[in-house]
């Protein structure tokens, strides 16, 4: 769990670092090539500042971080594994967004190099055990309204 919390810190850096150059200069080259109904929603974050993006990804893993001590502290690995199910939904947009726009994307050099390969060892290991539950995926779905309220808040900041 702590390798988890390590590896993605590294790839919210990553998003953190890059979005806001990418969304200035790659995106105004790509989005003709995006669905106008995924155009409308990112038009909607076309002026994100990193500062923005940063306050994003800090409230939601603070709240991500209280779901994965919750699991330590009560052995209730389920939380972490709808943790990990929510976040593997995203990852796996990070290289297929790269593949279909032809360009790098903020987050898939992490996706690919750390986040990945850590998926595949964790649930390699984890196949056969009793961890992924009916109760991890209504974890993974209960994360989707904080993660649209750390959205909002990012959009609030200055």
């Amino acid at each position: 769990m702590l390798s988890f919390l390590a590896i993605f810190t590294l790839h919210n850096l990553e998003e953190i670092i890059t979005v806001e150059k990418w969304i200035q200069e790659t995106y105004p080259r790509v989005c003709n090539k995006i669905p106008s109904s995924i155009q409308k929603r990112l038009n909607n974050y076309k002026d994100v500042t990193s500062s923005q993006f940063a306050v994003v990804v800090f409230v939601f893993s603070f709240f991500v971080s209280l779901l994965i001590l919750l699991a330590v502290m009560t052995q209730h690995y389920y939380l972490f594994v709808g943790v990990l199910l929510f976040f593997g939904l995203n990852i796996l947009t990070h290289p297929l967004q790269s593949l279909y726009l032809r360009c790098y994307t903020p987050g898939v050099l992490t996706s690919l190099l750390l986040i990945i390969p850590y998926y595949s060892l964790f649930f390699y290991q984890f196949y056969n055990t009793e961890l992924l539950t009916f109760t991890a995926i209504v974890v993974m779905f209960l994360l989707i309204p904080v993660f649209f309220l750390s959205h909002k808040l990012g959009e609030m900041w200055n």
